[in-house]
């Protein structure tokens, strides 16, 4: 019986400093080299994932919580699930409304990605910009007014803040059948990430294509937020690491060792055979 084995990055297979431990290298990449089926599903895109690059991950992977799939051996992008045109301008008008605009990612043809954004509410947002930009897979530009025509293709809306000062943005958004928000905590911070995308684009419908592109039988899949939560219930066992959302590891089928233990690989090299 052939098993994949997926993983969220922040808070699951990265430790508190987002990094991967050498343990957890050396365990995931002996996998990997013995044939065991290891990828990631993260809401982070290819421009942060090149971390990666320690495990040689060879499988396709789940980028921005399922709007885009990523192949690693191919090194190109295999699917991307953009926001329709009218959903799009619903969701910056709500924002405006609450004068609360995000970074908003809009992609080209090859899914190179241009993430646009008119100001930076408070130091993460910088520091999520300081981290990301002027690399070579997604671009950054400050702009005075953030618009969408015809031929944009917006994929993913992003922005960073208190639980009060997103909850209402999150509960409007929520109201736009095409588009799917997702409100979940920063690992690095008090704060809370708003997320949107659209309503085809999962963690869950990315890891099920992907168990069928490479014949697997089933799927274990761990996770630690509430982003996680959609993709551990499509798994045949959906695991959560040790210092998961509660409501994670309440729903979980099991709870492993904390992000911070190497839960993830550790749990791997008992139990993948």
């Amino acid at each position: 019986m052939a098993t994949l084995y997926i993983s969220d990055l922040d808070g699951t297979l990265l430790n508190k400093n987002a990094q991967l431990t050498d343990n957890t290298i050396e365990i995931i990449s002996s996998l990997i080299d013995r044939g065991v089926l290891f990828t990631i599903a993260t809401a982070r895109s290819l421009s942060s994932v090149e971390i990666l690059k320690k495990l040689n991950i060879q499988l396709p992977c789940v980028q921005l919580n399922g709007v885009l799939m990523y192949d690693f051996a191919k090194k190109t992008y295999t699917g991307c699930t953009p926001i329709t045109t009218s959903d799009a301008e619903k969701v910056i008008q709500i924002l405006r409304e609450f004068d609360r605009m995000s970074f908003v990612y809009k992609a080209d043809e090859e899914y190179g990605i241009h993430v646009e954004f008119e100001r930076l509410s408070n130091q993460v947002e910088q520091n999520f910009f300081d981290v990301r930009k002027g690399n070579d897979y997604k671009s950054f530009g400050k702009v005075d007014k953030i618009t969408v025509s015809e031929t944009d293709k917006v994929i993913y809306f992003t922005m960073v803040d208190g639980y009060e000062r997103l909850k209402p943005i999150y509960e409007e958004i929520n109201k736009i059948p095409g588009v799917k928000p997702t409100l979940y905590s920063d690992n690095y911070s008090d704060l809370y990430f708003l997320e949107v995308f659209s309503s085809a684009a999962t963690k869950a419908a990315g890891m099920l294509k992907i168990k069928e592109m490479v014949g697997a039988d089933r799927v274990v899949a761990f996770g630690d937020n509430l982003n996680d939560l959609e993709m551990l219930k499509a798994a045949d066992i959906g695991i959560a690491v040790g210092d998961a959302a509660d409501k994670v590891k309440k729903e979980a089928d099991l709870i492993i060792g904390s992000s911070f233990e190497d839960g993830v690989a550790e749990y791997m090299k008992l139990y993948v055979k």
